[in-house]
């Protein structure tokens, strides 16, 4: 990371006004190629690409808040609390913030239902005087589609599905994004030298939990999830919770510090550590999992396919011990980052044997990598990852937390 995260007068870093408005060009484009005429989402992350409006954790299931744009206009947002106090803080939105809907997933039971109406009576008068009525309108980000699409077909408005088109959309990184997926992977930093810090024996996952997280918000991110933590015999096998279990010398812990989101902008990133230090056998460990995540990593570079990097990982579950594939498939996974935790593509084994078609890896995406080493029946298990920018010629590894051996924590002897 070339500067700092905040906004300074003698250098230029991240260019907000700029990330909005290729946020939006790259949509629009998208819709263009796509054949849509508009999109209405009330999805957390879309709303907040196509607007930069953060919606709140609480709000984001009720999908009471949503934005609109047309392939030829500007986006509209519903939501925002007091509207005029939106546009005052977001002044690039000037005449554009509108009140929320009624919770229409609180309340409609079918296509009739009057918040569903005043939703569709809105978009559709939106639409004709954009003149893109007689156009697909994608519905992205609701669990109310079917119902949404029931209804606008009453008003001969073609709506299809729009997830894919925002998805497209977002997967090339703007140079401002990737300045942001940098910063985000250095907040990882810190919450993971904060939890080494605190390793040692008494400690419970859930407290490293809470440690990590605090150093996260302490640097300025604006949401969270749960870090996973699991020590001893709860890494094997592999789980992606934490519990009350104190951490006893020897054990493995890994932890990924996933969805820590500045900016709205996620990491996820795991290591594994050890209380004290480590046997033999659980550095071989350690280093099978880092070998099957460093050549997954060598084959990712632009114009390579998801199934190119998966290949280089193991191509039976019998390597784990187990027979299916449903036991295992999280073991060996990749998967986008942006704006949520989990964006395509995504890279699995299983996909390379399942008939799935290869998506083209592209410069500009940002893609987590995870592996998991673990023998069927044991008590030890290790979890890595590394978030990689794809490049032309190979990729750059945002993560940087150490991660060539098994670090050893809390050494009170030599």
């Amino acid at each position: 990371m070339a500067f700092g995260k905040y906004a300074v007068d003698y250098e230029q870093r991240v260019n907000y006004d700029r990330l909005r408005k290729e946020r939006v060009q790259r949509a629009k484009k998208q819709m263009e190629e796509d054949g849509l005429g508009a999109i209405l989402t009330f999805d957390h992350a879309n709303i907040r690409y196509l607007t930069s409006y953060y919606v709140t954790t609480p709000m984001r299931l009720s999908e009471m808040q949503c934005a609109f744009i047309t392939r030829n206009g500007e986006p509209y947002l519903f939501g925002g609390g007091t509207p005029s106090e939106t546009e005052r803080r977001m002044p690039w939105m000037e005449g554009r913030v509108k009140p929320p809907f009624p919770p229409a997933k609180l309340m409609a039971e079918d296509s009739k239902h009057l918040t569903i109406g005043m939703v569709v009576r809105t978009i559709s008068k939106l639409m004709k005087e954009y003149g893109v009525e007689k156009e697909p309108l994608g519905i992205d980000g609701t669990t109310l589609q079917m119902l949404y699409g029931e209804a606008f077909t009453k008003k001969r408005i073609n709506a299809v599905h729009g997830k894919p088109t925002m998805d497209r959309a977002r997967m090339i990184k703007t140079q401002d994004e990737i300045q942001l997926m940098r910063i985000t992977c250095a907040n990882t930093e810190k919450a993971f030298a904060a939890i080494v810090d605190a390793i040692k024996p008494g400690v419970r996952e859930c407290d490293l939990v809470g440690i990590g997280i605090k150093a996260l918000y302490e640097e300025g991110d604006d949401h969270t999830e749960d870090l996973v933590c699991c020590s001893g015999y709860n890494t094997n096998p592999y789980g992606w919770s934490f519990t009350d279990k104190p951490i006893r010398p020897g054990d493995l812990i890994y932890i990924d510090v996933d969805g820590a989101c500045y900016m709205g902008y996620m990491s996820c990133v795991y290591r594994t550590f050890c209380c004290g230090k480590a046997t033999k056998e659980q550095k071989d460990l350690y280093e099978e999992c880092r070998k099957m995540l460093y050549d997954g990593i060598s084959a990712v570079k632009s114009g390579a396919t998801n199934h190119d990097v998966s290949a280089n990982w193991p191509d039976s579950p019998e390597y784990w011990g187990y027979s299916d594939w449903s036991e295992v498939q999280p073991y060996a996974v990749g998967h986008g980052l942006g704006l949520t935790l989990h964006d395509p593509p995504v890279i699995s084994p299983v996909y390379n044997q399942g008939g799935w078609e290869p998506v083209e890896l592209k410069e500009g995406m940002v893609i987590a990598l995870e592996t998991y080493a673990g023998h069927k029946g044991g008590k030890d298990g290790v979890r890595l990852e590394e978030d990689v920018l794809v490049t032309k010629s190979g990729c750059e590894i945002l993560s940087r937390w150490p991660i060539e051996e098994l670090m050893e924590c809390w050494i009170p002897y030599k």
